[in-house]
């Protein structure tokens, strides 16, 4: 073509890789290089694993890391997260709260099986066939042992995997195993200055949506939501210092670090992310989950047997958090569901009042709920939402709870006649949904007013006694 004539005119020869948007599948010998020469840095999650997993899980994972323990390098994000969140009971105590919340969710479906053969006994009126009675009562005994079995298998398999001593730092197994791997691996924390801007420039990013860290700021404080680009940053600042390539390893889900898996097309880097490192530091990133760290490791590295089932572990932890990445901040089906079956053992008024008013849109007035809860007419609600506080309390020490849900019941003050009694209550609008559809019969009416209604756009609501 016209190249013929003017060979001066001929491009610089870019490839077809040679593009920020392209993406080169990572090669066996790309994992091999950098487990042998890069910096293989851990995020936070990689560490409270060690936590939530089982013995032999936390074995396997420990004799990789001790294997590549002169690669790895943790940022001082990290740190700091890691220490905030060691304490929850969800971490420590993975494995007995999350036998706590299915035995919850098996004593709702014993008491809804019972509700619903109830309610068909009596809509059919069975009540004078003993014949069938005497069946429908042997059947729903089977089901109550059968959930009792369950509730023994699960609560004895938490028993095995609990992981004891972890209350002092003294006698913290995983402590005792994580001090002398990462003893003179974790970088220095950002200088005031720094940080304040980092925190300034994760805001500004999160506007934009540039990776990573911009879908915590939808539902965390700015400080908070920061923590991911606060992490980048100080990642961006080692491999500037270091040569070789960069692995990070990280359980993180969210689509502000990876591109997701996409059919047979496996999940990868931001390339955003993939960039910005190649352009500060002129090195390569890598990213990997837990499990896939396992993985390789075991396939790359001589004298690890890593057993199968620690990498499915792995990836059921990391499946788990896929599903409750909203659980952070905010009620989820989970929660919600805890917090009212709660409620409904120790304040079942409560628990029909915060019901009703889902069924009514989100509130619910002062007549019902003096119906609800039996009450005289002359009694004042003051404290009336109290077990509520109560309640959330005891189920965020317990690591059922975030601590960062929306506070359930709020008073609504104001009649016309006593501007200091309640005239109602409404919950937050996130729950109404969830609500509806776990605990509200399809086709219930909603419970109309019977006082002076839902006082709209008036006097606002009060976290009485909070």
């Amino acid at each position: 073509m016209g190249y013929k004539d003017d060979p001066e005119g001929r491009t610089t020869g870019r490839g077809i890789f040679d593009c920020d948007g392209a993406h080169r599948t990572p090669l066996k010998s790309d994992y091999e290089r950098v487990f042998q020469s890069g910096t293989i840095v851990l995020d936070t999650n990689v560490l409270l694993n060690l936590y939530r997993s089982n013995a032999r899980t936390r074995q396997d994972t420990f004799a990789v890391l001790s294997k590549l323990r002169d690669r790895l390098w943790v940022p001082h994000q990290v740190l700091t997260e890691f220490w905030r969140n060691r304490e929850l009971r969800s971490i420590r105590h993975h494995h007995s709260t999350r036998a706590k919340e299915t035995s919850l969710a098996l004593d709702k479906a014993r008491r809804s099986a019972h509700d619903a053969v109830d309610r068909w006994v009596k809509d059919v009126r069975l009540k004078q066939d003993e014949g069938v009675t005497l069946r429908i009562d042997d059947g729903l005994k089977t089901l109550a042992e059968a959930i009792d079995g369950l509730r023994e298998i699960i609560d004895a398999q938490a028993e095995r995997d609990a992981l004891l001593g972890t209350a002092e730092t003294h006698s913290d197994p995983v402590l005792a195993d994580l001090e002398p791997l990462l003893q003179g691996r974790i970088g220095e924390p950002l200088p005031t200055d720094e940080y304040d801007k980092a925190v300034q420039a994760a805001q500004k990013r999160a506007d934009e949506e540039i990776p990573p860290g911009y879908e915590d700021f939808k539902t965390k404080s700015p400080e908070r939501a920061a923590g991911d680009y606060l992490l980048w940053v100080q990642l961006l600042k080692e491999a500037r210092n270091r040569e070789g390539d960069v692995l990070l390893v990280t359980g993180d889900v969210k689509k502000d670090w990876w591109h997701p898996k996409d059919g047979d097309i496996s999940a990868r880097p931001r390339a955003e992310l993939v960039v910005e490192l190649r352009e500060h530091a002129g090195v390569q990133l890598y990213m990997l989950t837990p499990a896939e760290l396992l993985k390789w490791a075991e396939e790359l590295l001589e004298g690890l047997d890593v057993d199968k089932d620690s990498v499915d572990d792995l990836e059921q932890l990391r499946e788990a958090d896929r599903e409750e990445t909203t659980a952070e901040t905010g009620w989820t089906r989970q929660s919600l569901g805890i917090f009212v079956e709660h409620l409904r053992v120790r304040y079942p008024a409560h628990a029909k009042v915060i019901i009703a008013a889902a069924a009514n849109g989100g509130f619910v007035d002062r007549a019902t709920v003096y119906d609800l809860a039996g009450y005289p007419d002359d009694r004042r609600l003051k404290g009336f939402t109290r077990p509520i506080s109560t309640v959330a309390r005891e189920l965020e020490d317990q690591g059922l709870l975030t601590g960062e849900e929306s506070f359930l019941l709020h008073t609504i003050y104001g009649s016309p006649t006593e501007p200091s009694w309640a005239t109602g209550f409404r919950i937050p609008d996130e729950a109404v949904p969830i609500l509806l559809e776990t605990f509200v019969e399809p086709g219930r009416p909603s419970q109309p007013p019977k006082g002076e209604g839902d006082p709209g756009d008036g006097p606002k609501p009060s976290e009485t006694d909070r």
